[in-house]
C-alpha cells in the first residue's frame, strides 16, 4: 500500500482546503550564512505520490505522516540501519523483569518556540498516544505508564514483560506537551496538530496546501547542528510517474521515488544517482478467512499455485527486488528459509480445485490506485488465475477506502492486495501485527487470520530477552502461517530513489519506508 497499513484518521476539515499554514514558533527564513545563497540551491524539494492525511504524529505507523513529521520531530532513540542508536535518550535499559524501562535524556533539546523538552514532555507523548488509541498506538500496547524522577530521566513501565519495546520507541515522536495542551481543544490536540507542529526537530513546519506540497524551514535551535543541510525543504505532491520523471530532469524537484522502472537506465546514464536498496517490505494478498469462499483452503493453496512470481519479479520489479518466501522478509532476524513457498504451477492449481469440488468460481480483489506495482501485479493474477478457471475482478481503491473495509469482516474484501512497511526490523513487526488475532477488524491483520498458537508463540516471543528463544518461537509460528496458507507472498522489493547530481548524504532507512530523512542530505 501507500502507505501504512494501520488506520489513519483523516481530518479533512483541515486538510482538504487549500490552506498555507504557520507553524508553531513562526515561518521566519532561517539564519546562518547559508541564508544568503541562493533560495533555490539551499532548498531540497522531493517528489512524492501521496499527501499526508495529518502531521500529527500519532498518526507516524502510515508512511506520509511518518516522512513529515521526521523533519520536525525528534524520537527517544532510532535506527542507524538495523541497530537502536541513542537519541533524545542517551541511555536506556530494562529492569531485571523486563517489566520496565529507564532512560536517561540529553538536557540540550529545545522546541521550535523555545522551550526545553523534558522527561515530562515525554511521559505526556507516551500518555496521549496510550490514550488515543489510534496510529503508532498499536506499537504501544504493553505501555503502562511513565514516572519522572526528574528533566532527564524517567522510568516506563510496562504491562507486561515486551523485549521489543525500545524498538517501537523510534515511531514515539515527542511533542511539547505545554503548547499540545494549550490547543487541546476536545480531541487532545488531533486538529491542532493536523495543520501545525509541536516538535524539537531539525526544521520546523512552514506552510502546507493541501494536495500541493509540504514546506519546512530550518530551525537553528536544533541540538544536532548543520553541516551542508539545506534551509528549507519542499514535499512536493506529483501522483503520476511521468510528471514526478519531468520535474526532476527540468530541476523543479531533486529526489523523486517513483519514476517508472523503464526510466532508470536512462537517468542513470545521464548523471542521476539511482539508488536502489533490500527493504523489509513485502507485497502481499491476504485472503479473507471467515464467511468467505476463501475460508476453503484448498481454494487459497490453488490461488498460491497459479500466480506467476517469476515473471513479477523480471517483468514488474524489472530484477529490483526478489521473490517472498513466507511471510517474513528474508533480512529480518529469524528469518526461516525453509519456510514452504509455492512457486506457479497451473496444473497443480487445477488438481487442487478439481479435488476440492471447486468450479465457476469467482472472486473480488482490491488494490491501490496509481501504485505501479500492485496495478501490474493485480493484472498478472487476474491473468493467471483466468488460466485455471478462476474469474478475479479487480477493484481499484484508495489506501483510506481499504482501512474502511477492513474495519467489518462483512466489507472486508476477498483478496486484498497490500504492502507490509514494518515500522522497525524485528520479526514481532510482522508476525505479531499482521498475524495475531487481536488486530482483526482493527489493524493490520486484513484477511481476519485467527490462529491461537500463533497468538500465544508470538506473544510469549515478546516477553523473552533471549533472541535465540525468540527465533525458536517465531521460526516455528512462520511454518504454522505457511502452512494455513493465509495469503500470497508476491515479492520483497527494491526501493529505488532518484536523486539529482550533487546531494550527498542520502540513505535509505529499513524502518522507515518511503521516506527521506531530510536531515542526513548536504545540498551541495
Amino acid at each position: 500500500m501507500h502507505r501504512s497499513h494501520i488506520p489513519p484518521k483523516l481530518i479533512s476539515l483541515l486538510l482538504l482546503g487549500s490552506l498555507a499554514v504557520a507553524a508553531c514558533g513562526g515561518s521566519g527564513e532561517p539564519t546562518g550564512s547559508a541564508g544568503s545563497a541562493d533560495p533555490r540551491k539551499q532548498t531540497l524539494i522531493i517528489a512524492e505520490n501521496e499527501p499526508p492525511a495529518t502531521f500529527d504524529p500519532v498518526q507516524a505507523d502510515n508512511s506520509t505522516v511518518d516522512e513529515v513529521v521526521i523533519p520536525a520531530y525528534d524520537t527517544l532513540v532510532r535506527y542507524e540501519g538495523d541497530k537502536l542508536s541513542p537519541s533524545v535518550a542517551t541511555e536506556w535499559a530494562f529492569a531485571a523483569d523486563g517489566k520496565s524501562l529507564d532512560l536517561t535524556l540529553r538536557g540540550d533539546v529545545t522546541f521550535h518556540d523555545g522551550a526545553k523538552l523534558t522527561a515530562a514532555d515525554v511521559a505526556y507523548t507516551l500518555d496521549r498516544i496510550a490514550k488515543l488509541k489510534i496510529g503508532v498506538a498499536s506499537l504501544m500496547s504493553a505501555y503502562d505508564s511513565a514516572t519522572v524522577t526528574d528533566d532527564t530521566h524517567l522510568t516506563i513501565r510496562l504491562k507486561q514483560a515486551y523485549s521489543p519495546f525500545p524498538a517501537a520507541l523510534t515511531r514515539v515522536y515527542l511533542l511539547n506537551s505545554a503548547l499540545v495542551k494549550t490547543n487541546a481543544g476536545a480531541d487532545d490536540g488531533q486538529r491542532w496538530l493536523a495543520s501545525n507542529d509541536a516538535g524539537s526537530g531539525p526544521y520546523k513546519l512552514a506552510g502546507y496546501t493541501a494536495n500541493q506540497e509540504a514546506k519546512f524551514t530550518r530551525f537553528d535551535g536544533y541540538w544536532g547542528g548543520f553541516t551542508g543541510q539545506a534551509t528549507s525543504v519542499v514535499f512536493r505532491y506529483l501522483p503520476q510517474a511521468a510528471t514526478q520523471k519531468t520535474s526532476l530532469t527540468s530541476g523543479d524537484v531533486d529526489i523523486a521515488m517513483d519514476i517508472d522502472p523503464n526510466d532508470w537506465a536512462g537517468l542513470e546514464s545521464s548523471g542521476y544517482t539511482v539508488n536502489k536498496s533490500d527493504t523489509n517490505v513485502q507485497l502481499y494478498v491476504f485472503f479473507k478467512m471467515k464467511d468467505s469462499p476463501l475460508a476453503d483452503k484448498a481454494l487459497r493453496e490453488a490461488i498460491a499455485y497459479s500466480y506467476d512470481y517469476d515473471q513479477h519479479v523480471s517483468a514488474i520489479l524489472k530484477g529490483a527486488g526478489k521473490k517472498a518466501v513466507g511471510v517474513l522478509p528474508s533480512a529480518m532476524s529469524c528469518f526461516d528459509a525453509t519456510v514452504p513457498q509455492p512457486a506457479r504451477d497451473p496444473e497443480k492449481a487445477k488438481s487442487i480445485l478439481a479435488a476440492a469440488g471447486l468450479k465457476n468460481v469467482t472472486l473480488t480483489m482490491t488494490y491501490l490506485k496509481a501504485t505501479a506495482e500492485m496495478e501490474q501485479a493485480a493484472t498478472l493474477l487476474q491473468s493467471n488465475l483466468a488460466e485455471v478457471g478462476i474469474t478475479l475482478n479487480l477493484e481499484a481503491i484508495t489506501y483510506p477506502q481499504y482501512v474502511e473495509k477492513l474495519k467489518s469482516n462483512a466489507t472486508t474484501p476477498d483478496l486484498g492486495m497490500i504492502y507490509a512497511f514494518p515500522p522497525y526490523p524485528d520479526p514481532d513487526s510482522i508476525l505479531y501485527l499482521l498475524f495475531d488475532s487481536t488486530f482483526i477488524n482493527n489493524g493490520q491483520n486484513s484477511g481476519g487470520y485467527d490462529n491461537p498458537a500463533i497468538d500465544t508463540l508470538v506473544r510469549g516471543a515478546q516477553q523473552q530477552t533471549d533472541l535465540d528463544q525468540r527465533c525458536t518461537a517465531y521460526q516455528e509460528a512462520q511454518q504454522k502461517i505457511a502452512a494455513d496458507v493465509p495469503s500470497i507472498n508476491m515479492s520483497n522489493p527494491q526501493y529505488v530513489t532518484v536523486l539529482r547530481a550533487g546531494l550527498n548524504g542520502y540513505q535509505y532507512q529499513p524502518a522507515h519506508h518511503q521516506t527521506v530523512d531530510v536531515y542526513q542530505i548536504q545540498v551541495g
